[in-house]
């Protein structure tokens, strides 16, 4: 058994969770504290966090410290959201909580933030057989909301909206008619959902909407329902949020459900999530009750190996970026050929410059989404693709992970890729030179298809010595492919001291 800890600092909370694993009954939640904050209030009203809240955020996370002492954790992870990062003074912040409770915290991207607690989600017994037909997973937080698109198991797209609990907090206390102000509010969410729903949902609805948040959970907990997969009809819940909102919604909400209003921003969760369903109708609502402290949870048991994860994340990666390619039009049957061909290369030379795993599943993304720009510009191709990469978030990929695609995509038409110096605030040199390899590997991949005529069929790569030996059988003439592998080849051997060199077969 190992007892696990999670401290996460969020726009409205921090929440301090232990866990024990076990690889027999999995994750087990034994303890759970949790303080409110105002970081989100203080960044919106003085772009910045106040002395009074950093105070009491380090009182709060020395208790919380002091907690994971006395439960003898083996390890614990503090981590905050992304929304911290907009305070003008995030490093003193972060000094402060150092110096004074010894806590360093890890700041998360958006894509890092949602992925966990999609870890958690993917963990439930039922979650397979509902993505399995179509689902929209809505994950809505303090200062902004996701919204997750799956249809036949596969992830089709993930969308970040900037529209949080806390703006629908402020606008319902700037106005003092409460019921134009859940008029006004209501109509604020419908546009920016409504948006989402035209794109990609045209006309057709999912059968399952997955709402994540501990609110809206402590709602619906108390709809008497008689499955046991946290599975509500959307008419019954539809139903008896109405007969509240009917009422004056906040007296009413803790005597219809015996709920604790002293937390405000219950009810703008409650207006968010009921305007999504209104927006984006289906037949049932999924209130599993995770949050991204069981991600964490999960995430660290997953990477120890003392439980084995049942979903395939790399699929939900490579769907989202074929989803994507599609998105723009881009030109299926080179992609394809191009991943075959980068993937054979990468294999063969995996072993003798220790390439990971994970470096093979992001060749692959960069090979399906190099040729994005071009469904805007043909001749600034490089520099659309980068926007478009680094403006879709794919569920499972960093930050740092999405800003190398979008690096080696925007610079393998170029003649000299990015230097160092023009990276160095953003990459270490070991991710730099990781980013010349991938980007190596895709220009002579993409010069054996230059003319997307597939030519080439049944390579097969071998490494002898210096040379990097790649066969292939041909059907045309590939006067064009070899010419321009040949341009290639010395950025190749530059970076991997071996030359790559085509033979041909003749079918």
């Amino acid at each position: 058994m190992k007892t696990y800890a999670s401290i996460y600092i969020g726009t409205y909370e921090i929440v301090l969770k232990v866990f024990e694993i076990t690889k027999s009954k999995g994750i087990k939640e034994i303890d759970c504290l949790r303080s409110y904050c105002e970081i989100s209030r203080d960044i919106s009203h003085l772009g910045k966090v106040s002395f009074e809240t950093l105070d009491s955020m380090i009182t709060v996370l020395k208790d919380m410290k002091s907690t994971v002492k006395t439960y003898k954790c083996d390890t614990y992870r503090v981590c905050a959201g992304y929304t911290l990062q907009n305070a003008s003074n995030l490093y003193f912040v972060l000094d402060q909580i150092n110096l004074k409770v010894n806590l360093k915290v890890e700041i998360l991207s958006n894509s890092e933030q949602r992925f966990i607690t999609y870890v958690a989600l993917a963990s439930l017994p039922n979650f397979e057989n509902i993505i399995s037909e179509s689902a929209l997973l809505v994950d809505i937080g303090g200062s902004s909301l996701q919204l997750t698109l799956f249809e036949e198991g596969e992830v089709i797209t993930t969308e970040h909206i900037l529209l949080g609990a806390n703006q629908v907090r402020e606008k319902l206390l700037r106005i003092k008619d409460k019921k134009d102000a859940n008029t006004q509010v209501t109509e604020m969410i419908k546009k920016e959902v409504g948006t989402f729903s035209n794109i990609y949902l045209k006309g057709t609805k999912p059968r399952y909407l997955i709402l994540i948040n501990n609110q809206i959970h402590n709602v619906a907990s108390r709809i008497p329902v008689s499955s046991k997969d946290n599975i509500i009809p959307t008419e019954l819940y539809t139903k008896t949020i109405n007969k509240v909102k009917k009422k004056q919604i906040y007296a009413v909400i803790s005597e219809s459900f015996d709920i604790d209003t002293d937390d405000e921003m219950m009810m703008p969760f409650i207006l968010l999530y009921q305007s999504i369903i209104e927006q984006i109708p289906s037949g049932n609502i999924m209130i599993p009750g995770i949050s991204i402290s069981e991600g964490f949870a999960y995430d660290y048991a997953y990477q120890m190996n003392y439980l084995k994860a049942v979903h395939d994340f790399k699929g939900d990666i490579l769907s989202a970026a074929w989803a994507l390619a599609g998105r723009f039009d881009s030109y299926m049957p080179h992609l394809r050929a191009l991943e075959s061909f980068s993937l054979e290369i990468f294999d063969a030379l995996k072993k003798s410059n220790k390439l990971t795993p994970r470096e093979r599943l992001l060749m692959q993304v960069i090979c399906i989404l190099h040729d994005c720009g071009k469904y805007i510009s043909l001749s600034s191709a490089s520099e659309c693709a980068f926007t478009i990469i680094m403006s879709s978030e794919i569920l499972g990929l960093s930050h740092n992970e999405r800003l190398l695609i979008a690096y080696v995509c925007a610079s393998h038409r170029s003649e000299t890729p990015y230097s160092f110096d023009q990276m160095a605030n953003q990459f270490s040199e070991e991710e730099y030179v990781r980013y010349l390899k991938l980007l190596a590997i895709l220009r002579i991949a993409n010069a054996m298809d230059n003319s997307h005529k597939q030519k080439l069929k049944k390579i097969t790569v071998t490494l002898k010595e210096n040379q990097l030996v790649i066969s292939v059988l041909a059907n045309d003439s590939v006067t064009l492919e070899k010419g321009t592998f040949e341009t290639k080849a010395d950025f190749f051997e530059s970076i991997f001291h071996i030359r790559p060199m085509i033979r041909e077969k003749r079918k």
